[in-house]
């Protein structure tokens, strides 16, 4: 098994790398193009199967580099579940380059495969930059302007995590996450140590676009095509929240100092992401916000420093990556205002699901896996008796619930323009039925992560005692 461990890695970074080739290139039949999103969807999914079956095995290569437990498998499957969904369920047409859009976005999974099985520093540090490089690319395609902001911002962000890595590295002496740990809890919670995690945490809060730089994030997805808003949201996003975990294992000896720092973060997350989803009337504002809000709670059930609030973290990040990232797909062609959404449940009952699916798990409405990661996390919180920043995650749920049942009234109540009562594709794109069939994909897997959401839940505790937590 042991050999058969990197086989998922090079299928997507294979896969990624053959379609930029084939497109250069131009060797593709034109009768073959419109296959080409099924044939990705089904390599993913081979490379979820084969990380299913052989990601149990414990071990590691490259000297420690690289290391295969609990908390790989269920990162690594939770984003291949969430590309493959994303895949099928886009609606090619509205892409600039479906090629490109392709590899783009398995790189970005890969990137985000490399954070969750990294050893050390410099592989947490390259899937990120990986995931971040392809989201510019796909928002380059269409906006260069909103990709030369988003690559200002990812400057940013790698320059503070850079920096605090440097002091982390000569506080403890080594890149390697697990014998840094062990350093760091003989170590003494000074200003020293309280630099660089400020910076840490500051540079992943850039990239997971957390407030107050979530302003310059969202602009971007919001200029983005339909898909490459999913990689920004979802997939870079959870390539942030998986470093964040570790990042958070790593720094729970020295808790006094990481704590005040993540729950601020939290907080403002929280709250801040629901009132704007809340005062937002365009839908994938809105989906953005949600997004923030729900990042919030992961970030407090790192300030929790148990595991059971990092299982649930890390069990909320499954459920996020699969919304966050399916999420622009369905709303592909909803341009504007809430009024581009009125009547879709009659006119379209498959994409409006969809919709209705995503918006609802992201501000954790029962009984979908978003209500379970977050009601997890609630626990811990009331566990180590954070009860000040559980309080503000209920109000920052309720604001985030209100919003997303505004958005379900305009979906199934409002009535639909006549135009669309006369024309049914009215302003919207003529879904292929592979979008339409990976739009309900999309709402089984987010019922069926609610309804085993125990069993699951216990794989996502297995995944941070992997992380030496107790």
């Amino acid at each position: 098994m042991r050999s058969l461990l990197l086989v998922p890695e090079a299928l997507v970074a294979g896969t990624a790398l053959l379609l930029l080739l084939v497109g250069r290139l131009g060797v593709v039949p034109r009768s073959w193009r419109g296959y080409l999103p099924s044939i990705v969807a089904a390599v993913v999914l081979v490379a979820l199967v084969v990380e299913l079956w052989v990601g149990g095995t414990i071990s590691s290569l490259f000297g420690g580099g690289f290391i295969q437990d609990r908390f790989a498998l269920f990162a690594k499957a939770a984003v291949l579940l969430a590309v493959a969904a994303a895949i099928a369920a886009t609606d090619w047409s509205a892409e600039d380059s479906p090629t490109i859009g392709l590899s783009m976005t398995l790189l970005a999974a890969f990137g985000v495969m490399v954070v969750a099985s990294a050893g050390d520093f410099v592989g947490l540090w390259a899937g990120l930059e990986l995931a971040a490089a392809a989201g510019v690319v796909l928002v380059g395609l269409r906006r260069p302007d909103m990709g030369l902001r988003l690559l200002i911002v990812g400057g940013v962000a790698t320059a503070l995590f850079v920096t605090g890595f440097a002091f982390v590295y000569a506080t403890a002496g080594t890149a390697d996450l697990l014998t840094a740990r062990n350093v760091i809890a003989g170590a003494a919670s000074t200003l020293p140590l309280a630099i660089p995690v400020l910076l840490l945490l500051g540079g992943l809060a850039v990239r997971a676009g957390i407030a107050p730089f979530h302003l310059a994030t969202v602009s971007a997805s919001l200029g983005a095509s339909p898909l490459g808003s999913g990689i920004l949201l979802g997939l870079v996003g959870a390539a942030a929240l998986i470093a964040a975990i570790k990042v958070a294992a790593l720094l729970s000896p020295a808790s006094e100092t990481l704590s005040l720092y993540l729950e601020v973060i939290a907080a403002v997350a929280m709250v801040g992401g629901g009132a704007a989803a809340l005062g937002v009337r365009a839908p994938r504002a809105r989906l953005a916000y949600l997004a923030v809000g729900q990042v919030g709670w992961v970030a407090a059930g790192l300030a929790t420093h148990y595991l059971s609030g990092l299982g649930g973290s890390l069990f909320l990040v499954g459920a996020f990556v699969l919304a966050a990232t399916c999420g622009p797909v369905v709303l592909a062609g909803v341009e504007g205002g809430e009024a581009s959404l009125a009547g879709m449940g009659a006119l379209r009952p498959a994409r409006a699901l969809g919709i209705a699916m995503v918006f609802l798990s992201l501000a954790g409405v029962p009984p979908l896996a978003g209500f379970f990661g977050e009601f997890a996390v609630a626990a811990a919180l009331a566990q180590g008796g954070h009860f000040g920043l559980l309080a503000l995650g209920l109000l920052g749920s309720v604001l985030s619930v209100a919003a997303a049942l505004g958005t379900l009234r305009v979906l199934y109540l409002q009535s639909p323009p006549e135009e669309g009562r006369r024309a049914v594709g009215f302003a919207l794109p003529a879904w292929t039925l592979l979008s339409s069939a990976g739009a309900i994909a999309v709402c089984v897997v987010m019922v069926a992560l609610g309804a085993f959401a125990n069993p699951i839940l216990s794989l996502a505790y297995q995944g941070a005692e992997a992380l030496g937590l107790r």
